[in-house]
């Protein structure tokens, strides 16, 4: 990678004044102030030296040391192939405050990141992050992938648009999907089906997806599709992409313009986007067409995704997504909301401007709590449409079942319409470990979900988060109070 440099050496201490000369000229790259890169050198030192001194005791030893820089900060690899430590030392950094002048409790003082890989057979790394302060990275921000930008050149726009036709997809147009996609992820998106060309035309014959395409000459330059949901009237807008050396051009706009058309003619009752919070541009481009944030899911994406030339400075933790709606439907309906969450829910649907009434669903003779797992995301859904008096133990071993699975992410979704006990059901879900995530317009049978979430897995990222929307801010906010206060009520 462009960006990404290594250095092999041997254990000696000697070798810290030509790495440290190096690191000193990456820095001028990355324009870190002085603080910052006073900072991470010390903090870098206290890696070097660990590993210098302790990693082989006496014996000689190779080191290697990766340096990743991108627009708003560096990362640091400390590797080494010598004796093995407790992975649960450093997990429970900062070890001692007290103590915050000392090895790895100064490390974790020092720096915007700390992390341990045990590699097994490949020996161990430490890996640390520095960022630029607030006002650098507002001011360097980059505006990578903005298909959606206004900043275009006038002339080649115009020019382009002589030779661009945005349509619905045709047979034939199932071969330029793959490319793109792998121009745009590589071999790491999650939806695998989009990489077998036979598959995209099996789904557009059957219906399960509606496809817009652009293309300029005889070659495909982009592609948008709505998914059909099962069991529903709506449809996931998703498979965004353009091929990077049309980008800049306005297409994603033409698509998606498109696209709504298409929806509306076919009888949708709503469309939702699932945007990657790595990055504000989905988020942007759905609020330009009315999308609404409903929810927040951490962890929805697997941490395999990447965009290509994207730069992570973590890539090992599961991503978020804002979950937008746009509701074509007119409707009223009659839920039954928790107390506990009242207020945010009822916030929710004043920005999609459904006014709701207030019901206590007839009492259920059956529990109706089903498992919707997914293995290709590692993640499964409980979905909890009707609970009877002693559903405790229906539920109980629903999360049991779900668990099983070993997904990363365990969802909860409860009908807002049917399910009665609803506050009991949202306690005994926050007694397992469940928190907020946000509502679900119209999901399974013109029902609409309140959504928790549950962390599975401690590779999920919540910090590293891009919001666009002032609500979207303000639910990542909620959310993470919502896990802190259960979290704290559990230990």
């Amino acid at each position: 990678m462009k960006n990404r440099f290594t250095i092999k050496l041997y254990n000696d201490l000697s070798f810290w004044k030509p790495v440290r000369s190096f690191y000193e000229e990456l820095c001028t790259l990355v324009d870190f102030p002085v603080k910052e890169r006073l900072e991470l050198a010390d903090a870098f030192y206290e890696l070097f030296e660990n590993a210098v001194v302790h990693a082989y005791e006496g014996e000689d030893g190779e080191i290697k040391i990766t340096f990743e820089i991108f627009e708003n900060g560096m990362k640091i690899d400390v590797h080494d192939f010598g004796i093995p430590i407790d992975p649960k030392i450093v997990q429970s950094v900062p070890l001692n405050l007290k103590e915050k002048q000392k090895g790895l409790n100064r490390v974790y003082q020092l720096v915007d990141g700390l992390k341990f890989h045990n590699l097994g057979l490949k020996g161990k790394k430490f890996s640390i992050l520095k960022l630029l302060p607030v006002q650098l990275r507002l001011k360097n921000e980059s505006g990578f992938y903005s298909d959606i930008g206004d900043d275009f050149d006038k002339d080649a726009k115009e020019i382009l648009r002589e030779r661009l036709q945005v349509r619905t997809f045709k047979e034939g147009d199932e071969v330029w999907i793959p490319k793109l996609i792998y121009k745009n992820y590589g071999y790491t998106y999650f939806k695998d089906t989009f990489y077998y060309p036979e598959k995209i035309l099996q789904k557009e014959r059957d219906g399960q997806i509606l496809s817009v395409v652009a293309q300029v000459d005889q070659k495909v330059v982009g592609h948008f599709a709505l998914v059909r949901v099962p069991n529903s009237n709506i449809a996931e807008i998703g498979i965004a992409v353009v091929d990077p050396a049309f980008k800049g051009m306005g297409i994603m706009k033409e698509m998606f313009a498109l696209l709504l058309q298409k929806a509306q003619e076919i009888g949708l009752d709503a469309l939702f986007g699932e945007a990657i919070t790595f990055h504000p541009y989905s988020q942007r481009a759905n609020a330009r067409y009315g999308f609404k944030t409903s929810a927040l899911l951490l962890g929805e994406v697997h941490h395999m995704v990447k965009l290509k030339d994207h730069k992570y400075p973590f890539s090992q933790n599961r991503g978020a997504v804002a979950v937008e709606y746009k509701i074509f439907k007119k409707y009223q309906p009659a839920l039954s909301i928790p107390n506990r969450y009242r207020d945010i829910i009822q916030k929710t649907y004043a920005l999609q401007n459904i006014a709701f009434t207030t019901t206590d669903p007839q009492q259920s003779a059956k529990n109706r709590i089903t498992i919707e797992p997914n293995d290709t995301f590692k993640i499964a859904t409980i979905v909890i449409d009707t609970v009877a008096k002693e559903f405790k133990k229906t539920l109980q071993r629903a999360f049991e079942d779900a668990i099983a699975l070993h997904p990363d992410m365990i969802y909860a979704d409860i009908n807002l319409h049917k399910c009665t006990n609803i506050d009991a059901v949202v306690d005994e879900l926050r007694s397992f470990g469940f928190f907020y995530a946000g509502v679900l317009f119209l999901r399974r049978r013109d029902c609409d979900y309140l959504r928790m979430q549950f962390e599975a897995s401690k590779n999920i990222e919540e910090q590293n988060i891009v919001c666009y929307s002032n609500f979207c801010k303000e639910l990542h906010h909620y959310i993470l109070h919502d896990k802190d206060t259960i979290y704290k009520q559990l230990s």
